[in-house]
């Protein structure tokens, strides 16, 4: 009687354990099957903008279609601006690393971890890169209102040193890569500006139109409309070579001015994203910036397509922020500046 009972005692406990064994297996496979890129993505994928609402989405937007055939999901967009964009990129970083949040950023990103060094995410750490989708073509441009006498960089730095202390540039956020090419300026040709910052770039430029801000540094892309209406100057290209778009302004560098502005778009995911979903996002996104139809439409604005590989576009990351954390060094650059 005694080894009966023991045996039904030890057969209800085996039945017990093997029930509550039961949810942790299903969820076990859960993650299996999400984490296999045959069943990714298997939801809508969320796209973190750290910047307001702008030509980051404008760009982004022309992807979308050709994004949703290939992925057979739809990418909604979230703008999350602030803080240099470490507000938006910190939400990137907490999100689960399953692929269906993608972070959309750019040069900016390996710019103001040196400006912000408390920040709750590391960008080398923290993120994992898909692919640089696209360069774009940078410049100043310069308010006719404010500045109607100002048609290059030389006649620029010449009113900054006849009126010292009066000059401002707006940029797109305190710690922005916009932050950091106004401040070089004012570096090199040894002269005061004063950093204007907005969450973005949108509205630094409704106030260059008026008239309120004196300069920008941005991109061609941003720009080029209200330049062709007469309501904006370009003055100088801040990429190593002229655009072929506006072939008739001179960089800065032909200006003589050592001042940059390498301008990227790109998609990063959050750390620990299956390395198998990461080469079909790579390939999904690639397949699409380089796809005929679309790389006229970025021809079209200046916008080269890139779709570079995720260690390249690491090897990137990291050199683009020693070479920023050098010149911000170097020239003394302060995130209150």
């Amino acid at each position: 009687m005694l080894a009966m009972l023991n045996l039904k005692w030890l057969v209800t406990r085996t039945v017990v354990l093997v029930l509550m064994m039961l949810p942790a297996v299903a969820m076990a496979q859960a993650v299996r099957q999400t984490a296999s890129p045959d069943a990714y993505p298997s939801k809508p994928i969320v796209v973190i903008i750290p910047v307001a609402a702008g030509p980051t989405d404008a760009e982004f937007r022309i992807f979308l279609p050709k994004l949703g055939e290939i992925f057979s999901q739809p990418f909604i967009l979230e703008n999350k601006p602030g803080a240099g964009q470490s507000i938006g990129t910190a939400v990137a970083a907490r999100a689960a690393p399953d692929g269906h949040t993608l972070l959309l950023t750019n040069g900016s990103f390996t710019v103001h971890p040196n400006f912000y060094p408390d920040l709750t995410y590391n960008i080398i750490r923290d993120f994992e890169p898909v692919t640089q989708l696209t360069d774009r073509a940078t410049v100043f441009v310069v308010s006719p209102v404010a500045l109607p006498g100002v048609h290059n960089l030389k006649e620029l730095v010449a009113w900054g040193k006849a009126n010292p202390g009066k000059l401002n540039c707006g940029t797109s956020g305190r710690g922005s890569i916009t932050h950091i090419v106004c401040a070089s300026l004012a570096s090199v040709a040894n002269i005061p500006i004063t950093a204007v910052h907005y969450k973005g770039g949108a509205q630094s430029q409704v106030d260059l139109v008026a008239g309120r801000n004196h300069f920008v540094a941005g991109n061609l892309l941003n720009a080029i409309s209200a330049v062709k209406q007469g309501k904006l100057r370009l003055i100088a290209t801040l990429n190593p070579e002229r655009s072929k778009v506006t072939p008739d302004i001179p960089t800065s560098l032909e200006q003589g001015y050592d001042v940059q502005y390498p301008s990227w778009l790109g998609v990063l995911v959050p750390a620990g994203t299956p390395t198998a979903i990461i080469n079909k996002l790579h390939a999904g996104l690639r397949q699409t910036v380089l796809s005929p139809d679309i790389v006229r439409q970025l021809d079209q604005q200046g916008i080269v397509p890139v779709g570079n590989g995720p260690e390249l576009f690491r090897k990137q990351i990291a050199s683009e922020s020693v070479r920023w954390k050098k010149i911000i060094q170097e020239r003394g650059i302060k995130a209150e500046d």
